[in-house]
């Protein structure tokens, strides 16, 4: 029998309480309900936007956005209005693996979002690309191995939903070879902490929340013995099985961590942000495709394309919840004239301020200017301008034709409210009133671990949630300086950044991201 290792880390990408409380409640959760009755355990409250790239960038640094700059899937300050794909370099800072290294433990890193490319890390990493490769493993080999032990799994990104409803199916069989990766690797492979992310929680609820919630506008009978009616409860189940199987390869001493991202719930409406702005003559549009000149495909819909020439507000990606100023010197077809920053900025703030959806009710409870949505070292790559949903069921889109409210493409949208937990024998088993940040949840991990972390992270430790006076190893201040961490844990390459292809632009879409 390998040796159990010190950590363990279950991500479930989308993961809510409010589906996993009744699920446990009905007895349907029994590894779930299990590894929650012995852990603290809490809400937590996660990023603006709720969102999976600044989700699992803010859980591994302890950070928030402002500090690790990572907002969304692509960089929202293009100054070409570009697709430049956000990869592992751009965290703007140092991560727990860093951390880590450097206190000489081992790692097994396998699908965590935002970790492509590999660095060069002590253990094994399968990563999460946002582009087609095979070059998504360290060692290099270790792909092969997977495949020769039968073991394998493809990219989260090859088996995103594509439209087809049989995605359900395959969904279950997506966490069936995460798991047998995983546990090879565990069983062959054996590091002192293990994380691994399971996504398809967050894949189901987009597309099928609406077969299982008959409350939603859009809900319908689901096709005879498809099982669509109980989606959400198949996954959860399929995630509880992978839970199972991973607890049954630690021992009690070994610190166990489940977290997400962001939560998830009813997905109703969808309204165009950018025919807003152009009724009120801050944007416009003129005829024709996409330019061949690195322009984003998302800028261009049914024979319309944002004429950036004339523009003085935009959103520069779908589902980033921001809008850039298109100001001067900065953006290539730059409008905003410095002197003209604050009255844009207080136009928008009023117009969509005061935006109401089709119920009547607030769309926005508030516009921030990014240095108060985002305070912290790395907020330049933030958009210009945040906003905050007050009804989170609304999804803002960059469609340029067609109706300005529709049906959200994707019936199940995130929540700004996440899931964590965490077991060992030192910790205080419940649920914590409230919640707690999203940032706190790796210092407390780390404090369990006996590992330090450097000063300059937005999270602490929750010492509360242990029965003992448990040490507090962190903060380390050798771990702020940048060459003890990143001569350990530095990037193994720095391949050409790639920017938009046919490829993931249309898993995203298809999944309804773009």
């Amino acid at each position: 029998m390998p040796p159990s290792p010190l950590a363990l880390v279950i991500g479930i990408d989308g993961g809510t309480f409010d589906l996993i409380d009744p699920l446990v409640g009905r007895g349907l959760l029994p590894n779930i309900e299990r590894l929650l009755t012995a852990s603290a355990s809490s809400r937590t409250t996660c990023t603006w936007p709720a969102h999976t790239a600044p989700g699992w960038s803010t859980f591994v640094s302890a950070a928030a956005p402002g500090n690790h700059g990572i907002y969304q899937f692509y960089d929202t300050q293009d100054p070409g209005y570009g697709a430049r794909i956000t990869r592992a370099g751009d965290l703007g800072r140092s991560s727990a693996w860093d951390w880590l290294a450097a206190q000489s433990y081992t790692l097994g890193l396998v699908n965590i979002p935002m970790s492509h490319p590999p660095a060069d890390l002590p253990g094994y990493q399968i990563t999460w690309p946002l582009e087609r490769t095979l070059r998504h493993c360290r060692p290099d080999s270790l792909l092969r191995e997977l495949a020769a032990a039968r073991a394998h799994f493809q990219s989260d990104l090859a088996t995103m939903f594509r439209g087809d409803m049989s995605y359900l199916d395959q969904a279950e069989r997506n966490v069936e070879a995460r798991i047998r990766s995983v546990r090879h690797l565990m069983t062959t492979r054996p590091t002192d902490v293990v994380m691994v992310v399971l996504t398809e929680a967050d894949r189901v609820g987009h597309h099928y929340w609406h077969y299982e919630d008959a409350e939603h506008p859009r809900h319908e009978d689901a096709p005879a013995d498809s099982g669509w009616e109980r989606a959400l409860t198949r996954v959860y189940r399929a995630l509880d099985t992978a839970v199972g199987e991973l607890l049954a390869l630690v021992d009690e001493d070994t610190v166990v961590t489940l977290v997400s991202d962001h939560g998830l719930g009813r997905g109703r409406y969808a309204f165009s942000v950018h025919q807003v702005l152009e009724e009120a003559g801050l944007l416009a549009t003129e005829t024709g495709a996409v330019p061949a000149d690195g322009t984003a495909s998302w800028f261009a819909d049914g024979g319309r394309r944002v004429d950036f020439s004339r523009t003085a507000v935009y959103m520069p990606v779908p589902g980033s919840y921001g809008l850039n100023l298109n100001l001067k010197a900065r953006q290539i077809r730059g409008t905003v004239a410095p002197r003209d920053r604050d009255r844009v900025t207080a136009e928008v703030t009023d117009l969509l301020g005061g935006l109401k959806g089709p119920t009547g009710d607030p769309v926005f409870r508030a516009v921030l200017p990014r240095q108060e949505a985002y305070p912290g070292g790395n907020g330049e790559r933030a958009p210009d301008l945040l906003l905050v949903p007050a009804d989170e069921s609304v999804l803002p889109v960059t469609s340029l034709t067609g109706e300005l409210w529709t049906p959200s493409p994707q019936t199940g949208l995130h929540r700004y409210e996440g899931i964590w937990a965490q077991r060992s024998p030192r910790v205080r088993p419940g649920r914590l009133p409230g919640t707690i940040p999203l940032t706190d949840a790796m210092p407390t991990l780390l404090t369990d671990l006996g590992a330090a972390w450097p000063q300059d992270v937005d999270g602490r430790p929750r010492t509360e949630v242990f029965t003992e006076d448990v040490p507090v190893p962190g903060p380390a201040r050798h771990l702020d300086r940048p060459d003890a961490v990143r001569s350990v844990a530095g990037p193994a390459d720095a391949p050409e950044e790639p920017g938009e292809d046919d490829y993931t632009s249309s898993r995203l879409r298809e999944m309804g991201y773009l």
